[in-house]
């Protein structure tokens, strides 16, 4: 049996105290337009770091705050924001690539 790791979901390199709980795993979800206000498009698909600290809380599974955000490991930012990013990618676009990754 192989592990599988889903492209919504990143393992942290670092982990994050949450309600008193470790959390290793942070899960995202699509935004909905309402959940885009007061953000720039650009600005979400350059992964530009403020943009990310006020949109992650809004998708992030558990809910991390902005500080917690802001002081996340920068390998762990990035790696939430770039699959972010792959939710403003239309299906057709992703047809035959690659969703599920096997870890390593």
């Amino acid at each position: 049996m192989s592990n599988v790791t889903k492209m919504n979901t990143v393992a942290l390199a670092t982990a994050v105290e949450i309600d008193g709980k470790q959390v290793s795993e942070i899960s995202l979800r699509k935004p909905s337009s309402g959940e885009l206000r007061g953000l720039s498009l650009v600005d979400i698909m350059r992964m530009e770091t403020n943009t990310m600290i006020k949109l992650l809380p809004r998708i992030t599974q558990p809910p991390l705050s902005p500080a917690q955000i802001g002081a996340l490991d920068p390998a762990d930012l990035t790696d939430l924001a770039g699959k972010t990013v792959l939710f403003f990618v239309k299906k057709s676009q992703l047809e035959g690539q690659v969703l599920e990754l096997e870890a390593n």
